[in-house]
């Protein structure tokens, strides 16, 4: 049976919100039931595409900017600004918009960093969309911080109803680390060894967003302590710890022992670009060619990102296939990301991709 780009794409979006309050929720944002989830939560990664995306839902939006309020110190806006750079997701408007409110806080100047002037002449448009892609409406009196970087929306009300991240959830581990290490790259280093096997610095700096140089620094400091071990294979320099002597750092009851590692923001890149290819104007109505053709070159600027996501393996379409096969592979690898958001019940165990 024919599907439409539009349905897959209304459908792509759906399950994408709903992973996006479902990791939000767990992280301590008011508005929906927890759910479960057994892989790290990666929460500049997370805003960054809540930024694009949560523009589809203003409750998610709204309840994402009030936790933000509560939690912003958590959030480490280097590690931000490096990831978006190799991965450009983020709406920047939105951002520099939700970067100035904070800023009315003492404690949240660092934000002032993020906070860009929008374009000279630019016409305001309307924040918040329906999945169609069209404008909801505006109140009269718009929010003025939104306003200054190109946006409309009404006058932005926080509710003061966000949590903490609660440390007995596995996911927020990270967030966990950072209380217990600082807001620093010693965090999601060693976030990253309780979940692998163990790693070369380049592969570290790859999946946590940092330079290979400070990654490699900083390992050899931790070392020091006599926690954190190494070995030579060639001329790399392989870490490791001992999970089992970390166990003290289990604070849930579920999963068993720490939680998977996930490569969160290549697959929000590669979700971004499906999403724009499935919903350009018109394509539902155009020749089987022209729409294999625009699909394929959708195809290929999502390679990268699906490469390092771990998910081109997996793709049933390919850069042979032509005509009804591309496209009909297409629409069965967007259900397949779907489900891969949605699996929330997956076990703990290691990735298969650790380095030995």
């Amino acid at each position: 049976m024919h599907t439409s780009f539009q349905h897959s794409k209304d459908r792509l979006l759906e399950r994408f919100l709903d992973f996006l309050w479902r990791q939000w929720s767990i992280l301590g944002v008011a508005g929906r039931a927890n759910g479960r989830e057994h892989r790290v939560i990666d929460p500049e990664a997370l805003l960054l595409a809540t930024t694009r995306f949560g523009r589809y839902d203003s409750r998610l939006l709204d309840g994402v900017i009030d936790w933000l309020h509560a939690n912003g110190e958590r959030i480490n806006l280097q590690r931000l600004r490096r990831i978006h750079d190799e991965w450009p997701v983020a709406d920047l408007r939105v951002l520099a918009a939700i970067s100035e409110g904070l800023t009315t806080q003492s404690v949240m100047r660092k934000w002032l960093t993020l906070v860009a002037p929008a374009q000279e002449g630019s016409k305001p448009e309307a924040l918040f969309l329906t999945a169609a892609g069209s404008p909801l409406p505006v109140f009269p009196q718009p929010d003025p911080v939104f306003l200054r970087h190109g946006l409309l929306r009404d006058p932005m009300e926080l509710r003061h109803t966000s949590r903490s991240p609660d440390p007995r959830q596995a996911a927020n581990l990270l967030l966990s680390l950072r209380a217990f290490f600082g807001v620093n790259a010693r965090a999601e280093i060693f976030a990253w060894l309780l979940t692998h096997e163990s790693g070369h610095p380049a592969a570290i700096a790859r999946d946590t967003g940092y330079f290979s140089k400070t990654v490699q620094h900083t390992l050899n400091e931790m070392e020091d302590s006599g926690h954190i071990r190494s070995r030579r294979d060639g001329r790399e320099k392989i870490f490791w710890i001992k999970p089992g002597a970390w166990e003290v750092l289990v604070t849930w009851s579920q999963p068993s022992g720490f939680p998977r590692w996930s490569a969160w923001m290549p697959m929000f890149s590669a979700i971004y670009t499906f999403c724009k290819a499935l919903d350009q104007p018109g394509l539902d109505d155009a020749p089987v060619q022209v729409q294999a053709i625009q699909l394929r070159q959708a195809l290929d600027a999502a390679m990268p990102a699906l490469s390092a996501a771990g998910l081109a393996e997996s793709l049933t379409a390919s850069r042979t296939m032509t005509g009804r096969h591309l496209i009909e592979a297409l629409h069965e690898d967007c259900e397949k990301w779907g489900s891969v958001l949605a699996d929330s019940d997956g076990d703990a165990v290691r990735p298969a991709t650790s380095i030995r």
